[in-house]
């Protein structure tokens, strides 16, 4: 079926009715039959009816019936057939038609057994046609007939005189339009129509729309009366016209409307409704109809209004198709985290909060346009004054302006974003765009304050969701954000005692201006979350641009206050912070009262608004009055120049007071949502209650850690053991191994080493020894060149406890390893020289001299010789203590006085954390461990490594190496001297390391001319 009507589901639900015995049109059978028959009749495809095989049904049950001897049955049968067959039909004209055989075949179809059944023909009495009576040949022939006919009125001379002098004077000549408006049927005109409806009755709707309104949007409307007047004709006239100058000018044919019907079609429109007759919606797109006209306008003028109306009409259409999609169609919309969302249609995800809360924003907004929608259009109903479509478009003009608005910053802000997007770039990309959009609206000045204010509004109500979360993370510890949508997530992967907690917990998601890019950020090593880092090719990338002053601040509180909710605190704070967290206001409500008493009035006054703003026209042009008064005089005469300046010296609280002396009083009470002020109301109204939230959370963590969790002992801890501040303690663990060393004895053993380190330990803090442990590495055997490298196999381990590991990590303790082996090379050199004694050399000469002199043939005497040594061992004692102070004094310890004040200062444990990196780096790097500097080392190295060979061959004696070794190792630790001493002194000469000025002094002192 191609057309489907009214008339049409009217006879379906009645054949449905009479077929089922089902009279409740809402009972779920009379539905699914109804949907059946419907279905059948609009999609299934039946071939026309056969009319000869009518033909031959008809003749059949004929013949059936003449041979079961029912003549009379099938004289009726034949008789009826032909004689339906030949008569018309209410819609056809034409006999033997297709929708003839098409009754008869349906009939037929429905017949069970015509032959079987008990039949008497009803006879049936024709109309019979009226015949006129009257005698219209006499009544014509009266002026012929002497005497009147009785019917006819009689008529007088006297009476026609007396109504040709009550006639008024005809006004067409002097030049004043008439109105040849055609007077009303004075029969009909004083008698009213009695009407009744019920609104029960099926037919009620079909009734009323035929009795109330004129069904102008008919095919076939019926034409209204209007007046004749000129003005009130001027389609008519323009029409005239185009057909008197134009021979091709054809008309066409139109729908002609009163002005009040499209204002009330208009008014219709930007309520949201969807069917109209002026306008039409095709694919999200308003058109208005070609054919439309009114008559007292061109058709070209209506249409261009029309059109203009139409651009707004659409705008209401896409965001009123937004609420509805968020919202799932319901009529009534909950406010943001009520449960909206359990409302949308299921098998989708319901919107996030952030769509819900600008949903919730855009509602009450049309909330009260509808309501002024309402208010004309009863004032149309009243009638009480004339209403035209100027006036209503006048009256709605700061509405559509601010819809304008708010189209625009929908179709930015989500209209363009792909579907595909994830939520927080949709979330980011919606709050960015109002962001701008009230700084972009706010630079053309008080021509936009009501968009300013609308956006501001709209503002602080979408932002709520984002707030909520922040405070819910800050307050309680806990980033509630099912539909990941704030820009800060949670890895769930890792727990909150793991030890990669604070690095890999969070996941910060900055998004690009694109839209499309989004890149995922993860926290640094250093535990810094913040934002400040760019994508590749240096593309700048953004987030919710209102927290990034404050960036840090939330994700160092939010994750500072979950580590507290997870740690063993004492139960009394917890119910005291319990307790005020009870009286506590949220951050969103703390935001909205800041900006109230900022702005000094309530966002939802706008009269007092509409006041504030007046006034500060009012102070302008007092003060452009003033200034263009001062311009005068220079003969200074632009009107542009005055309002520029009295713009300019309005910011200057004094200007009236210097300029006017005093006469002139300024209005500056009321504090409008600037540029300016909007970012300075976000730093003086949400920006302090999340520093406050803040500090509060970070200091109680750094309490929570230091006294609590021992923090500042366990870090003192590691520099006694790794950097040998415990020298004491230490020196009986390192000094046992030395021995081994020079007794030749094996002390690789982890059982030896364990064992001497928790025996030393132990004696001062016993704690310590069963957290302290050291074990063997294998290392490359490459790296194991010189016996100075011997030492390289050990690795000191500290066992620290959860959460004080998050401080002291592992990738720390590797730090402190490397600087624990240059100190204990360092050592080791240094004890095998101090360790030396002049006797062993003096034994050592006297076993010589008793021996074979005829083997020895010494280049020099032996005193000589010895003296050498000795002069050798004063320089590398000398180097090798210079380098140990270097170290001890001038890196270790006042870089760790440096640590102590600024681990003092911290106020949260991101903050700790990086003093605490950046004075491990100062000591790796101040200890020449840099990959950069390496050659530096390597001299140094081969210095240590001369004083072991230097130290072995003390002990040994002359008799146990050649003399010529001497030479040697003083020509290789003046090579390695005058390096060192070269190296050092550019480098204090261009600045580059200071901290070396002290070691290239202390060595080039000792340094010798050669």
């Amino acid at each position: 079926m191609t057309h489907w009507s009214k008339e049409t589901e009217k006879e379906t639900k009645a054949l449905v009715k009479h077929l089922s015995k089902i009279q409740d049109e809402d009972d779920p059978n009379f539905q699914m039959a109804m949907k059946f028959t419907s279905s059948n009749f609009r999609f299934h495809h039946f071939l026309d009816v056969d009319s000869h095989k009518v033909q031959r049904s008809i003749t059949g049950i004929y013949e059936k019936l003449m041979i079961h001897s029912d003549t009379s049955k099938a004289d009726s049968w034949l008789r009826l057939t032909e004689e339906f067959l030949n008569s018309p039909l209410p819609n056809t004209v034409e006999t033997k038609t297709e929708v003839h055989h098409s009754i008869l075949s349906l009939l037929l179809l429905l017949s069970d057994s015509p032959s079987n059944s008990n039949y008497i023909e009803t006879p049936r009495l024709r109309e019979v046609e009226k015949k006129d009576d009257f005698d219209w040949a006499t009544y014509l022939k009266e002026d012929v007939d002497s005497e009147p006919y009785p019917d006819t009125p009689e008529w007088s001379e006297e009476e026609s005189e007396e109504e040709d002098s009550q006639q008024p004077i005809s006004r067409e000549d002097s030049g004043i339009q008439v109105d040849k408006t055609p007077p009303e049927d004075p029969e009909n005109a004083g008698k009213t129509v009695p009407l009744t409806w019920t609104a029960g009755e099926p037919n009620a709707r079909a009734w009323l729309e035929q009795h109330v309104v004129t069904p102008y949007w008919g095919s076939h409307s019926p034409r209204f009366p209007h007046s004749l007047h000129l003005h009130s004709n001027l389609l008519n006239i323009w029409d005239q016209h185009l057909y008197n100058t134009d021979p091709l000018y054809l008309p066409e044919e139109k729908a002609f409307v009163t002005e009040t019907q499209v204002i009330r079609e208009t008014l219709w429109l930007f309520s949201g409704v969807k069917k109209h007759f002026i306008f039409q919606h095709h694919d999200g797109k308003v058109s208005v109809r070609n054919d439309v006209v009114v008559t007292h306008l061109t058709g070209n003028c209506l249409r261009s209004v029309l059109e203009h109306i139409a651009v707004y009409g659409q705008a209401v259409f896409h965001l009123q198709k937004f609420i509805d999609e968020v919202t799932g169609h319901s009529c009534e919309p909950c406010p943001p985290g009520s449960g909206a969302s359990n409302s949308s249609k299921k098998g989708s995800e319901p919107p996030f909060r952030t769509y819900q809360a600008f949903v919730w924003a855009l509602y009450k907004y049309f909330a009260t346009f509808k309501q002024e929608l309402t208010t004309i259009e009863k004032g149309i109903i009243c009638n009480d004054e004339t209403v035209t479509l100027s006036s209503v478009l006048d009256r709605l003009s700061p509405h559509l302006a601010q819809i304008k608005v708010l189209h625009k910053v929908f179709c930015t802000g989500v209209a363009e974003v792909p579907p595909e997007t994830p939520n927080v770039v949709r979330a980011s990309h919606l709050l960015n765009t109002l962001y701008k959009a009230i700084i972009e609206y706010d630079s053309v000045g008080e021509a936009s304050a009501q968009a300013v204010a609308l956006l501001f509004s709209l503002w602080t109500e979408t932002v709520r969701p984002y707030l909520e979360i922040v405070d819910e993370w800050i307050v309680h510890g806990h980033l509630f954000d099912p539909a990941k949508e704030f820009i800060i997530q949670r890895n769930k992967d890792v727990q909150v005692n793991h030890r990669d907690f604070w690095y890999a917990t969070y996941t910060l998601y900055s998004v690009s201006e694109t839209v499309e890019n989004e890149e995922k950020l993860s926290d640094a090593a250093s535990g810094s979350s913040g934002g400040g880092e760019q994508g590749p090719g240096n593309k700048q990338l953004t987030m919710v641009s209102f927290l990034k002053p404050v960036l840090k601040q939330i994700i160092m509180a939010g994750k500072s206050m979950q580590l507290l909710r997870n740690l063993d605190c004492k139960e009394a704070e917890r119910s005291e912070s319990s307790s005020r967290d009870a009286e506590r206001k949220s951050l969103y409500t703390l935001f909205l009262e800041s900006v109230q008493s900022r702005l000094g009035r309530r966002e939802d006054s706008p009269s007092e608004e509409v006041t504030d703003q007046q006034a500060t026209k009012r102070s302008l042009i007092k003060m452009q009055s003033i200034v263009a008064e001062h311009l005068k005089m220079n003969d200074v005469h632009d009107p542009l120049l005055a309002i520029n300046f009295a713009r300019l010296y309005l910011e200057q609280t004094d200007f009236h007071e210097k300029f006017t002396g005093s006469d002139v009083t300024v209005d500056r009470s009321s504090e409008s949502v600037t540029c300016q002020t909007f970012e300075l109301t976000l730093r003086c109204c949400l920006y302090p209650h999340i520093e406050k939230r803040y500090i509060e959370c970070c200091g109680n963590l750094m309490k929570t850690l230091t006294k609590d969790f021992r923090l500042l002992e366990y870090l003192q801890a590691m520099r006694n053991y790794f950097l040998l501040e415990a020298g004491d303690t230490m020196y009986d663990f390192y000094t046992a191994i030395f021995d081994k060393v020079l007794e030749k004895e094996s002390w690789q053993q982890p059982s030896f080493l364990n064992g001497q380190l928790h025996e030393a330990v132990a004696q001062r803090s016993p704690e310590d020894s069963t957290r302290l442990s050291i074990f063997l590495e294998t290392v490359d055997q490459s790296r194991k060149k010189q016996p100075i490298n011997d030492l390289d196999v050990l690795t000191l381990s500290y066992k620290v406890p959860w959460p004080v590991d998050i401080v002291i990590s592992l990738e720390c303790q590797k730090i402190y390893n490397q600087v624990f082996l240059l100190l204990l090379q360092i050592k080791w050199a240094k004890y095998n020289l101090d360790t030396l004694r002049f006797s062993d050399l003096t034994v050592a000469t006297k076993r010589l001299e008793g021996g074979a002199a005829e083997e020895l043939t010494p280049k020099e005497p032996i005193k000589q010789q010895i003296h050498r040594m000795f002069l050798l061992r004063v320089k590398l004692m000398h180097f090798v203590n210079s380098l140990h102070n270097y170290i001890t004094t001038r890196i270790l310890h006042s870089t760790g006085l440096e640590f102590q004040h600024q681990v003092q200062e911290a106020k949260d444990l991101d903050q700790l954390i990086k003093i605490h990196y950046r004075y491990l780096s100062t000591i790796h790097d101040r200890c020449l461990l840099r990959e950069k500097v390496s050659f530096v080392k390597e001299a140094i190295m081969k210095v240590l490594n001369l004083v072991l060979i230097f130290s072995d061959r003390w002990l040994a004696g002359f008799g146990a190496w050649k003399i010529e070794s001497i030479d040697k190792m003083e020509s290789d630790f003046k090579n390695c001297h005058m390096f060192l001493v070269t190296i050092l002194n550019k480098a204090v000469c261009r600045g580059s390391f200071p901290h070396l000025e002290s070691l290239a002094l202390s060595l080039m002192a000792g340094f010798e001319q050669c």
